[in-house]
């Protein structure tokens, strides 16, 4: 348990950090077991952590594969288990968020296996929302160009092209986390916030 949150603002005397290197197997009963002794209880998840390697099919080892699914998908299941039987002994109720991607419906041919990870972190969205039900309420939140991953000259592009005429922000995804964590009758969604790239 870390108490070193000078980075994190305003977030006060309670932030604490617990980490993990979700690219390995396994870690996730660690993780979740970290961080219950840190803050007692645990309530909700937001799967957020990601790999954006730009390989393409011939530069993808397997490797690389193991280790992207592992950050998008594997970890996130396991995570998602340990949410469920954590709020199951207590006997309460709580939520998933899942951080997907609104070009996993229109993936390029720059980074299969980002995007093979992200669509089985969208079904899993789905299916555990039916397995964990009603303990968790398990949905998913499909962003669009929020933060600039050094293609600025593409962000500028999109600020043109998008029918908002503009890139989102950090608040644009908070709104949305706000929503689904108190959308008590939501449950299985995928939330699209991508300023309206998914009709482009």
């Amino acid at each position: 348990c870390n108490t070193g949150c000078a980075s994190l603002g305003d977030l006060g005397p309670d932030c604490k950090i617990v980490q993990a290197d979700l690219s390995k197997n396994r870690v996730a009963e660690d993780l979740f077991a970290s961080a219950v002794a840190c803050f007692g209880t645990v309530d909700h998840l937001i799967n957020n952590a990601s790999l954006f390697p730009q390989l393409n099919i011939e530069e993808t080892t397997a490797e690389v594969w193991e280790e992207v699914m592992n950050v998008h998908s594997t970890t996130p299941f396991f995570l998602s288990r340990a949410l469920f039987l954590h709020l199951k002994k207590r006997e309460v109720v709580g939520s998933i968020i899942n951080m997907v991607d609104t070009k996993t419906s229109s993936p390029t041919a720059s980074r299969p296996a980002y995007y093979c990870a992200k669509g089985a972190l969208l079904a899993q969205t789905k299916a555990l929302a039916v397995a964990l039900g009603p303990t968790i309420r398990v949905n998913s939140i499909s962003p669009g160009p929020i933060l600039s991953n050094g293609e600025d000259s593409y962000f500028t592009r999109m600020a043109e092209k998008l029918p908002v005429k503009r890139t989102g922000n950090v608040d644009d995804i908070c709104q949305a986390v706000r929503y689904l964590l108190g959308a008590t009758f939501v449950t299985g969604l995928d939330l699209t916030v991508d300023g309206g790239q998914h009709l482009l």
